[in-house]
């Protein structure tokens, strides 16, 4: 590959992030977001310049031969608008993007051959991060066994989006065993029954289920799904780990109609306005977020400066006692009030004052536990 041409993946994958942003925010009126080529260039030479510091920049017609490139090679749509006799670009549509292009009918088969030429990896000691990158692939090309022979007849374009079902980094984690037949549960929407303990010594509890979202939290997976309550002919969503499921089964699962009627959810907002999550039932009121500071010591609070506590994360810093304060927006939960213990007295919450409160009787019980057992 030329020096013209190496770094053109990563010129896609720029363009395509300011497209996909402009796009998305044009259907708002109040929030629309516009990419001048000059913009582009700029946002272009930037990643570049980041990425090797002895490449040259790219010129302008570099960039309009990625946009007809771009066309021909993920079958997208580039729109080519004009404000103020300048051109601004965006997707021809809503969640147009690169990164949901489809398969041609001869690649879906090469990439299923694949899988089954790679199944036996599956149980093989040391390879399960082959479980979750067949999962993946095979949600983000919507390609599951029962759907080739539609697929190959009539498939354009893909219509899941596979962030919408995984989110997170893999991690080494036995319990993703049950990845493949949650993926293609959660990108399907189809029911599955599973067997679970919320805790190591709970009793075993069934319940037929919709899988939503598949994420990582504090080196786990971690399933969001709805589950249908028999009993009280209601449903309620649950945060279980993976590795607290013990049987699925996706074959005889049932799920009412009703559950047409539960208010929309969407997990990944849940999780934006958290420091972590907590397995176990979700509570179905929408909480709000609150402005939260944090003062941590110079020697903690040197490594947030670059990489935020939060991404809700005030960029304005406070100096004082030594240390910084840090302004976030987010849910005041037992997951912020866990990560402020952890840095023992290198962190105090200084507002609000009910969590601070809180953390001031959650520190006695601890001090507590230290306490002489024996002694004059």
């Amino acid at each position: 590959m030329n020096s013209n041409h190496r770094l053109a993946f990563l010129r896609y994958i720029v363009i395509d992030q300011c497209l996909s942003r402009a796009t998305n925010k044009s259907a708002d009126a109040d929030d629309e977001e516009t990419w001048f080529k000059e913009d582009l260039l700029e946002a272009i030479n930037q990643r570049i310049a980041e990425f090797s510091i002895h490449t040259k920049p790219i010129a302008m017609r570099t960039l309009e031969k990625d946009l007809v490139d771009m066309q021909t090679l993920f079958d997208v749509k580039v729109k080519k608008m004009s404000r103020n006799r300048r051109a601004h670009y965006r997707y021809e549509r809503p969640e147009m993007s690169i990164r949901n292009t489809a398969l041609s009918a001869r690649q879906a088969m090469a990439l299923q051959d694949l899988f089954t030429h790679l199944e036996s990896f599956r149980f093989v000691n040391g390879q399960e991060w082959w479980w979750e990158a067949e999962s993946r692939l095979r949600v983000h090309f919507d390609l599951f066994p029962e759907d080739l022979k539609s697929r190959i007849q009539n498939r354009k374009t893909n219509a899941v989006d596979a962030a919408s079902v995984f989110e997170g980094y893999h991690w080494p984690d036995a319990s993703r065993k049950w990845l493949p037949v949650l993926s293609r549960a959660a990108a399907k929407a189809s029911p599955v029954r599973l067997g679970y303990r919320v805790r190591h010594d709970a009793p075993l509890s069934h319940a037929n289920c919709l899988a939503e979202w598949l994420t990582f939290q504090r080196e786990e997976w971690m399933l969001g799904t709805l589950i249908w309550d028999d009993e009280a002919q209601d449903g309620f969503r649950m945060l279980l780990p993976l590795k607290s499921i013990e049987s699925i089964d996706d074959v005889t699962a049932q799920f009412p109609a009703s559950l047409q009627q539960i208010k929309e959810w969407s997990w990944s907002k849940y999780a934006a306005r958290r420091m972590g999550l907590s397995a176990g039932i979700i509570d179905a009121k929408e909480q709000s977020t609150e402005s939260v500071q944090i003062w941590l010591s110079e020697n903690v609070a040197s490594r947030f400066m670059v990489d935020p506590i939060h991404p809700s994360q005030d960029m304005r810093l406070q100096r004082s006692g030594g240390g910084v304060i840090f302004t976030i927006d987010l849910v005041v939960d037992e997951s912020l009030l866990r990560w402020v213990l952890q840095w023992g007295s290198e962190a105090q919450l200084l507002e609000p004052a009910e969590a601070r409160h809180s953390l001031r009787l959650k520190s006695r019980e601890v001090a507590q536990l230290y306490e002489p057992m024996f002694g004059p």
